[in-house]
C-alpha cells in the first residue's frame, strides 16, 4: 500500500569527481530531495569511472558562460552522463 507525504522534486548532485594519476577520474552522483529543513538527503548513490579518454572528453567541453567553474563542471559531467544514457535527462534548475 502506497502512503504518500508530500510532493519533492527529485535532485542530482554530482562531485566530487578524483581525477586519477593515470589520467582517468571517478564521479559520484546522488539522487536525493532538499527537506523543509533545506538539507539534501540522498536517496540512491552510484559512483562512475571515466578513461582518459572520457575525462579529456568532458574537460574540453566548452565552458557555460555565468556559471561558475563548480556548476560549468556539474553541467558537462552530466551532459557526459546523459548522452550516454548514463542518468535520465532532467530540468536543470
Amino acid at each position: 500500500m502506497p502512503i504518500t507525504y508530500g510532493n519533492y522534486t527529485k535532485q542530482l548532485k554530482l562531485l566530487p569527481l578524483v581525477l586519477l594519476e593515470e589520467g582517468g577520474a571517478t564521479c559520484t552522483a546522488r539522487f536525493g530531495f532538499v527537506g523543509t529543513d533545506g538539507v539534501f538527503t540522498c536517496t540512491e548513490g552510484n559512483t562512475f569511472s571515466f578513461t582518459p579518454e572520457q575525462v579529456s572528453s568532458i574537460l574540453d567541453a566548452t565552458p557555460i558562460e555565468g556559471l561558475s567553474r563548480r556548476d560549468d563542471l556539474s553541467f558537462a559531467i552530466y551532459s557526459y552522463l546523459v548522452s550516454n544514457g548514463l542518468v535520465d535527462a532532467g530540468s536543470i534548475t
